[in-house]
């Protein structure tokens, strides 16, 4: 099973494209210090190149089914890992076509098993899971050996499926040398950011709705919004605070009723972007917001907060657990368009309190969420 320096490790996973939490995850586990105290070897489950697709039933998937099963059986015969690090999925598709395979087949071998769920949204969707589809997850269950989340208040997420006493929480990680900012204070005034998946999930539909709101008290404010604008929701449909399902919104049609609007100059679409374009936008922006239904940890918040920016968020997932209101920024309830502007317009109008939050933000996020702090962590886990 390897020497006692270097333990066998298989980490089973995704990576970019696209890019997403998930795979920006995986990927900087892959190029910690892991690699120089573990044996690993990786097995990529991309399915999807784009946002634009993830989470949707199609050929491919079938396909990509049995090609996984294949890869996983030679991977455990050749490599013989003592462990398996495996991110599960928070929807009956993701559970049943792909995750107790993979942790029933990793038993099989006499692997043990980590799981690492990255949602908070996973407890809601599992009580509307067919009977039968809930008997699979909890024999799969019964055979893990460690979970991670992503916050501790979060280990309700399994109850009467796993035991706290075997699940360990482990904070958003990010790599903070890439996220540099020499000038705090080079900012553009009322400049507004949003990055992620432009969903009513994430509360896109709400940050367009706040837009004329915040517009009539502050006429010059630019809101830009970076990420892949998608139809349709496949993976979260609950408010994860107050449990109630989510009434559709469609971002598409949100957003052109903005454009037909008065205040279309105050928005702009920017689409995906990437590596320097990305940071370029954190740098400039004044504030960052994500007012999201669910979340487990925002990567996006984490690399807002890495820049030096402050936060206009909702209290779900980790966010709940690490984040204070009037410390990181503002927290706002999901859904509370009113809140949401409010909040937007008070950074934007207290530049002293708004330039504590970005050093704070600045100092914190490096000492908190490093990766070389939270694969010290992992490793200790693994």
């Amino acid at each position: 099973m390897g020497d006692a320096r270097h333990p066998r490790v298989l980490f089973i996973g995704p990576l970019p494209p696209p890019y997403s939490g998930p795979e920006m995850g995986m990927k900087l586990f892959l190029e910690s210090q892991l690699k120089e105290e573990f044996e690993i070897s990786f097995l990529c489950t991309n399915v999807r190149k784009t946002n634009k697709n993830k989470g949707r039933l199609g050929i491919a998937m079938f396909f990509a089914f049995f090609r996984f099963v294949s890869l996983l059986t030679w991977k455990l015969l050749s490599h013989r890992p003592a462990v398996v690090y495996y991110p599960i999925t928070a929807t009956q598709v993701g559970w049943i076509g792909r995750d107790v395979w993979c942790i029933h087949l990793s038993r099989l071998f006499g692997a043990r098993v980590v799981i690492h769920l990255r949602a908070s949204h996973f407890r809601l969707n599992y009580e509307q899971f067919k009977p039968w589809a809930k008997r699979w997850v909890q024999a799969a269950c019964k055979r893990v050996h460690t979970v991670v989340v992503q916050a501790n208040y979060l280990f309700d997420q399994f109850d009467g499926l796993i035991d706290h006493d075997r699940m360990v929480c482990l904070y958003q990680a990010i790599e903070a040398t890439e996220y540099d900012n020499p000038k705090l204070e080079a900012y553009q005034r009322n400049r507004v950011l949003m990055m992620g998946h432009l969903t009513q999930a994430k509360g896109y539909c709400d940050l367009l709705n706040a837009i004329p709101r915040v517009a009539e008290r502050i006429p010059d404010v630019q809101f830009y919004c970076a990420g892949t604008l998608r139809k349709g929701e496949r993976n979260v449909l609950f408010n994860q605070l107050t449990g109630e399902r989510l009434t559709y919104e469609d971002p598409f049609e949100c957003e052109q009723a903005l454009l037909a609007g008065e205040y279309a100059g105050n928005y702009t679409n920017l689409g995906v972007v990437h590596d320097g374009e990305k940071l370029e936008h954190l740098r400039s922006c004044d504030i960052f917001a994500l007012p999201s239904y669910s979340e487990g940890f925002s990567r996006a918040v984490v690399e807002a907060m890495c820049v030096g920016k402050p936060l206009v968020c909702t209290p779900v997932g980790a966010h709940r657990e690490v984040f204070e209101d009037g410390r990181e920024g503002k927290i706002v309830l999901p859904g509370d368009v009113d809140q949401l502007a409010n909040a937007i317009c008070e950074l934007l109008e207290n530049r002293e309190q708004r330039d504590k939050m970005a050093a704070y933000n600045y100092q914190s996020s490096r000492e908190r969420f490093d990766i070389s702090v939270i694969a010290g962590q992992f490793s200790e886990i693994l």
